[in-house]
């Protein structure tokens, strides 16, 4: 068995990951377009995710008042 067998593969992993931190360092710099569009995104995800929360809260309101109601005359 030769003793190189066992570096072979982890060298190969760390010179791909190194090519590839590379190739990730010299990729080019994001022009103002790309970044309007990543501000938009963000902003559309916060009123999506801000939507959903006053949903849930209106739909958890509705279910107490409804609980309350079928459950309030016999108490």
């Amino acid at each position: 068995m030769s003793t190189t067998f066992p570096f072979t593969y982890p060298r190969r992993w760390a010179l791909s990951t190194g090519m590839k931190l590379i190739r990730w360092a010299r990729r080019p710099a994001p022009t103002p377009e790309t970044r309007r569009m990543q501000a938009t995104r963000r902003q559309q995800a916060r009123l999506r995710e801000h939507a959903r929360e006053q949903r849930v809260r209106e739909l958890r309101e509705r279910d107490i008042l409804r609980y309350l109601s079928q459950v309030r005359p016999f108490v």
